[in-house]
């Protein structure tokens, strides 16, 4: 066992839930240990109804936010909904769009260009959009930290109702109406990413929960895309929304899962945030974000299909420049951030880094380095810079401390944008990094929490069906790890692509074999040692051609 590896125990009563439901008593402690103590709370767990989602009223202010909605369409006042460029943004857009079109509103989207008008709202977009004699504006995926912006609109008589689940600086923005879990004392579900939120909102207006069943594809796609907790109604949006998602009648969801290669058969969390996901956050990225928006909302097939062409090739673009970003990185990291004491907060700028990527880089130098990231990319001697983070540590914290070096900043606790002037980013270097030393937050490795050790051969049909119940699986309800002792590598590891690991393991009696795979992990595996293995792993069953088989996700190893 490696040090940071903790392997609970098995809960108490985990043999007598099993027997009464009819699971394995690995996956009762599992449910036990997740706050499930009776078998109808575990049931209402593993099979949750639409109709316990909270009441959309939950909201402070969304008695506030139906009425002023209502009253500018009775009014024949123009609404904007002004979205954020990323999934969440494009997806809560495209939920509340159609639901303002069915009551009968004059509404527009706008969706911002990430290079050109920035992250969050643009004070001269917002001037030119309001020429056109706005009376109200929803902001959906931003607003909350858009404190002047949206007092420049009340100035303009333009009232604000904003849809955001991002955390406050400070001052509250002078909205008409905020719907979010981080303001008011009726704040809802605070794991709902602003889809979800947006997704509320059309429900109230428009009545009952079944008038808005079918944007249930959209809302599980921008949930999962956004990494937000599978917890609380995010559990329920999910189990219910990836099947709405499988069988969307949308034109444009069906184009873009063409082009991906996804199976409708059965569209998982994984295929939204490694196929679907990318592809529409390449469009803020790398072109303009309408055509995301476009592609949701189209009803003609033939303009879904040039669209999600469009899609697939900006990603397949954005994955080139990301590529050749996170190599300079890696080498500036190796060049000039060896100290491991000295840099636990790596802050690195390049001038040609593109500004779309700068996300995605920060997170996988967290991923390689295992340490906090701001990736920043310099323009005009500005740079505008992204930062992602480890579990345990707040990134929005440490750079809260030196908000008085940016020009803008906004996030939450594993992610942030910022803008900072070139002259700043060598004290804001090593603010942040002295802020980061005086925490011990980065100190201690996070522990892998193991939840049971079993053997292959306990790895059967039931077992593996079982533990499927406790999906969706993803932040806030990770897919258990389980480990193996003992197990022995049948010939030689192959790497697949770019650092991928594949190989196949077999117990000490060379009865059961499951092929293991490792994302990322081909360059980590030391080969003079891989006889024989004690691995943490996620088991899966995998079909191929009608044929089932066991498939091991490794996580660590010894």
């Amino acid at each position: 066992m490696k040090p940071h590896w903790t392997l609970l125990s098995p809960a108490p009563s985990a043999s007598r839930i099993a027997a009464e439901l009819d699971i394995h008593p690995a996956i009762a402690s599992i449910l036990l240990r997740r706050g499930l103590h009776t078998p109808s709370e575990i049931s209402d767990f593993l099979d949750p109804s639409l109709s316990s989602l909270q009441d959309p009223f939950v909201f402070q202010d969304m008695d506030k936010a139906v009425w002023r909605i209502r009253r500018a369409i009775a009014d024949r006042e123009k609404i904007l909904v002004y979205g954020d460029y990323d999934v969440d943004g494009v997806t809560g857009s495209a939920v509340l769009y159609p639901a303002l079109k069915k009551m009968g509103a004059q509404v527009e989207v706008h969706i911002p260009h990430r290079i050109q008008e920035g992250y969050g709202l643009n004070r001269e977009t917002l001037g030119r959009l309001a020429e056109k004699g706005l009376g109200l504006v929803i902001t959906v995926d931003n607003g909350i930290t858009g404190v002047e912006q949206i007092r420049f609109l009340v100035s303009r008589g333009v009232d604000v109702i904003i849809v955001d689940h991002h955390t406050p600086k400070g001052e509250i923005p002078p909205a008409y109406a905020i719907l979010s879990a981080a303001v008011g004392e009726k704040k809802g579900d605070p794991n709902l990413a602003a889809c979800g939120v947006a997704f509320k909102l059309a429900w109230a207006l428009l009545g009952n929960l079944e008038s808005v069943r079918a944007c249930l594809d959209l809302v599980a796609l921008g949930t999962v895309a956004d990494l937000a907790p599978v917890l609380g109604d995010n559990r329920v949006l999910l189990k219910h929304g990836l099947p709405e998602l499988s069988r969307s009648k949308r034109p444009g969801l069906a184009a873009l899962m063409k082009v991906a290669r996804i199976s409708r058969r059965h569209v998982s969390y994984r295929d939204i945030a490694f196929g679907l996901g990318p592809r529409i956050n390449a469009s803020g990225r790398m072109g303009s974000p309408l055509h995301a928006f476009e592609l949701l909302t189209t009803d003609s097939e033939e303009t879904a299909a040039r669209l999600a062409k469009l899609l697939d090739d900006g990603n397949r673009e954005r994955q080139r420049v990301e590529a050749e970003a996170f190599e300079q990185a890696v080498e500036r990291v190796r060049a000039d951030f060896s100290g491991p004491s000295e840099h636990p907060v790596l802050v690195l700028h390049h001038p040609q880094w593109h500004e779309g990527v700068l996300g995605i880089v920060a997170a996988r130098l967290v991923e390689r380095f295992q340490k906090p990231s701001i990736v920043i990319s310099m323009k005009d001697r500005v740079g505008k810079g992204s930062g992602r983070s480890l579990p345990q540590f707040s990134l929005f914290d440490c750079v809260l401390k030196c908000e008085n070096l940016l020009e803008s900043f906004g996030g939450h606790a594993q992610a942030c944008g910022l803008t900072i002037r070139e002259e700043n980013i060598d004290e804001f270097r090593r603010r942040v990094n002295q802020s980061a030393l005086e925490t011990s937050a980065l100190s201690v490795r996070a522990a892998l929490e193991i939840e049971g050790e079993l053997a292959l051969g306990e790895l059967d049909l039931k077992f593996l069906k079982d533990l499927e119940r406790l999906a969706p699986f993803g932040p806030g309800n990770k897919k258990p790890l389980f480990l193996s002792k003992g197990l022995k590598v049948k010939g030689e590891a192959k790497k697949r692509g770019k650092d991928t690991l594949v190989c196949w393991m077999t117990d000490a009696g060379g009865q059961n074999t499951c092929e293991a795979i490792g994302f990322r992990a081909f360059s980590r595996w030391n080969a003079s040692s891989e006889r024989q293995r004690d691995i943490v792993h996620r088991p899966s069953l995998r079909e191929s051609d009608g044929i089932a088989s066991i498939q091991l996700e490794l996580e660590d190893w010894i």
